[in-house]
């Protein structure tokens, strides 16, 4: 992003309290991924609401970062940060005490709008509060963070569960980081003033956030109703209609919340192909990674978490590898790069099993992590530069919202790849099985082998390995084409990049 404002004097400080706000929001994202048995099996939360309980704080995370991010134009970047830091201090803390999975849901969407709150606004203050040339050092230190926060969510969970916690104090825990986070932002962050422009517009916000849970409506259905029922294809219809209108409605507008006209650069747009597919893929990953651990293999809470951390090594180490690369080869180069490693690990990890070596699944994973963050600092860099610094909030929140609605797709698409296959599979092997038997065990892995069916037991962990390993060739497939697209997409060539971009641009 283009930027005229004045660097903060202690820019140092400002990071800090900027990535401990990022990290309280994406180990949100994740927090909850190793406690779904925990949900299951204290509040009977079915497959179904064990999705939304994820996806509803992907879901209005992504619906409402663009509107928040130009609030944080009109009103202020500093003063928008802290009220989506206390906002989400109080949801986080109210969910872990309700006793319904419908009650999490809702609330766990409440703390998705406080999170839309607080990422554009981080990646904004970045922009505003760094020099031209130490801003992609500091946009890789934020990319770094992002994926560390996302990955320590479970193993912080997993460590709170194992002691004999019940499943809402992963919450509390949240809510305690946000608090620290509040602090953080009130005594580093300097008062950004707003423009005191730019029309809050919620129609488009509602719209749009209607249109995307009608896709990931349809979507979850398939896990129930295959790919052919009316309620999957007409909710995934209704969504594509709704969206669709929504764009050519903002395209036709003054001052679009969408700024559609942002796609015909080349660079920004490989570089949100490429951010929201990584995300997509690596979000989903994530989720059924959690079944495989804990319910195939039968580890804890807090030992899925522990195998799950060495892998962060990977997005730590790839980060700063990322930068480096793109001074040298280009961000073209170096998000191929990525891609390529992410589309590898992926095919390798159709390999695991029951008796597969916990350290292969570690290595693969480290991998895809590192492959991850290769795609994410340069692809950040690169598609933050094309926006001007009075639409910085606006446009770090159409980045974000992109990446979001990858992490709701993701637990979309894949997990329904998943269970359909699942499901698909159990029902062949129990053909001969009484109705009860075969309704409860083609839902889910644990809900199997809670059956106590001879049959379901012996059936259900090979159905869950064959699905896994599907949805794992699924992932490559959508990772290779990403790959494709970000080698075959023209981009303009510029005789002096900018200084921002001459550590990332191709």
């Amino acid at each position: 992003m283009q930027t005229g404002a004045q660097p903060a004097t202690r820019p140092g400080r400002t990071l800090a309290a900027v990535i401990l706000a990022v990290v309280v929001v994406l180990m949100g994202t994740t927090i909850l991924n190793v406690a779904l048995p925990t949900i299951q099996a204290s509040l009977g939360a079915s497959t179904t609401e064990q999705q939304w309980i994820l996806n509803a704080y992907t879901l209005t995370f992504a619906g409402f970062l663009l509107v928040a991010g130009t609030a944080g134009d009109r009103f202020g970047l500093k003063r928008l940060l802290i009220w989506g830091l206390i906002a989400f201090a109080l949801t986080s803390a109210a969910t872990g005490f309700v006793g319904s999975p419908t009650a999490i849901i809702v609330l766990r969407g409440l703390s998705g709008i406080a999170a839309a709150m607080i990422m554009p606004t981080s990646l904004a203050i970045i922009m505003r509060a760094f020099p031209a040339e130490k801003r992609p050092r500091a946009i890789a230190t934020w990319a770094a963070a992002s994926g560390a926060g996302a990955s320590f969510g479970p193993v912080l969970a997993g460590a709170i569960l194992s002691s004999g916690l019940w499943w809402g104090s992963v919450l509390e825990l949240i809510a305690v980081f946000a608090v620290a986070g509040l602090v953080a932002a009130l005594r580093w962050v300097p008062g950004i003033p707003g423009s005191g422009t730019g029309k809050l517009r919620m129609m488009p916000v509602l719209g749009s956030l209607a249109g995307i849970c009608l896709l990931v409506l349809g979507v979850v259905h398939v896990n129930s109703g295959g790919w052919g029922a009316p309620g999957t294809w007409l909710p995934i219809a209704a969504g594509i209609l709704v969206l669709a209108g929504l764009l050519l409605a903002e395209v036709r507008h003054r001052e679009p919340l969408v700024d559609v006209q942002l796609f015909r650069n080349g660079s920004f747009t490989m570089a949100t192909v490429a951010l929201t597919i990584v995300t997509l893929v690596v979000f989903g990953y994530l989720y059924y990674t959690v079944f495989y651990l804990q319910t195939e293999l039968g580890f804890s809470p807090l030992k899925a978490g522990l195998v799950l951390l060495p892998p962060t090594l990977g997005s730590m180490i790839g980060a700063p590898l990322s930068r480096w690369a793109a001074t040298r080869i280009g961000a073209r180069a170096t998000m191929a790069g990525g891609l390529a490693l992410m589309t590898a690990a992926f095919l390798a990890a159709m390999t695991l099993g029951k008796d597969t070596s916990i350290a292969w699944f570690m290595v693969d994973s480290g991998v895809l992590q590192l492959g991850f963050a290769t795609v994410l600092t340069p692809a950040t860099t690169l598609a933050t530069s094309t926006v001007p610094a009075e639409r910085s909030g606006a446009g770090s929140a159409l980045l974000n919202t992109l990446r979001q609605l990858g992490g709701a797709l993701g637990v979309a698409v894949l997990g329904s790849v998943l269970w359909s296959s699942y499901g698909s599979t159990m029902t062949d092997h129990l053909a001969a099985a009484p109705e009860a038997v075969r309704q409860t065990a083609t839902k889910s892995l644990s809900a199997a082998l809670s059956t106590g069916d001879p049959v379901a037991v012996t059936a259900a962990g090979p159905a869950f390995l064959d699905a896994m390993q599907l949805t794992n060739l699924v992932a490559a497939a959508i990772t290779g084409l990403a790959l494709l697209v970000v080698l075959l997409v023209r981009t303009k060539r510029h005789a002096a990049p900018e200084p921002e971009l001459a550590s990332a641009a191709s």
